[in-house]
């Protein structure tokens, strides 16, 4: 029997976009974490080289590396929660396949309790695709391609940070390892200035920065396929379910098992991308 007042929003039509929206957020708000505990095993691992006491050192990169590690595990685990929830929510737009209660009220438990105080409290998100068809294969093939072109563009953006952060880290270690070696008469000094040169290097591989942004280019050509594959199916003539419901996994696969795209990026580039979005789907309503 449903009793607490988190299951009641089971009935709630926006409930579950909110609550979607929420684990997003939770689940990259741990993995901002992980970056955050990763820079400061970094930063104390490289404080050997200052005249501090040393012997804590190790107890404390230890300490930061691990909460690190569990944060990224947290926010692994939040992460499924919101793309299982994401993938229900797309067949319920798609297809009117409603999100069985048993089911939702499992994930209520399961999730955050921070998730679900923020999701009532932004209790008023609806649904995000624009297309006008009616529930079916045309309508899922239009959200796919919706959803994808998204994701391509936003995974292009992250990939092009990643670059750009790795070749500014190469260049200002390079930079100072120069300078120093020619300015510096101290040997040991020199020898300092290397070792935490060699660590940076080393943090930005270890940081995963270049994982990273293999992921998003990995993203961005997956998801360019799927929004590839939803425009031709969809122009060559009334799509079938299994073909659709394909396509559809295809593209939550590959969206699964990429990188997360922080919030900032989404609200960087919002507007500029809905703009070009509105334009494209009106045009090609038109010609249809």
């Amino acid at each position: 029997m449903m009793r607490s007042s988190e299951y009641q929003t089971v009935g709630d039509r926006n409930a579950p976009f909110a609550l979607a929206r929420a684990l997003d957020s939770c689940a990259k708000w741990w993995w901002g974490a992980s970056f955050l505990f990763q820079g400061l095993s970094f930063a104390a691992g490289i404080s050997v080289v200052l005249p501090i006491p040393a012997e804590p050192i190790p107890f404390i990169v230890a300490a930061f590396t691990l909460i690190s590690l569990l944060s990224m595990y947290r926010s692994d685990a939040i992460k499924s929660l919101a793309q299982g929830l994401r993938r229900k929510l797309d067949l319920y737009d798609s297809f009117g396949w409603e999100i069985p209660p048993l089911d939702y009220s499992d994930l209520c438990v399961r999730c955050p309790r921070s998730a679900k105080v923020r999701a009532r409290l932004d209790g008023s998100v609806e649904p995000y695709f624009l297309s006008t068809e009616l529930q079916g294969p045309v309508r899922a093939l239009e959200n796919v391609s919706e959803s994808a072109w998204w994701s391509k563009h936003l995974a292009e953006r992250m990939r092009s940070y990643c670059i750009v952060l790795m070749a500014t880290g190469l260049v200002v270690s390079v930079i100072v390892l120069i300078v120093a070696l020619q300015t510096v008469g101290q040997s040991d000094v020199r020898a300092s200035v290397a070792r935490i040169v060699a660590a940076l290097l080393m943090f930005l591989f270890s940081a995963g920065v270049v994982r990273l942004g293999m992921g998003y280019h990995e993203l961005a050509k997956s998801a360019e396929r799927s929004e590839q594959d939803a425009i031709n199916m969809n122009k060559s003539g009334e799509p079938k379910l299994v073909d659709t419901l394909r396509v559809m996994s295809e593209y939550h696969l590959a969206r699964a098992v990429g990188p997360l795209i922080p919030t900032w990026v989404w609200n960087c580039h919002r507007d500029e991308l809905n703009a070009v979005w509105l334009k494209y789907h009106a045009t090609r309503t038109s010609q249809c």
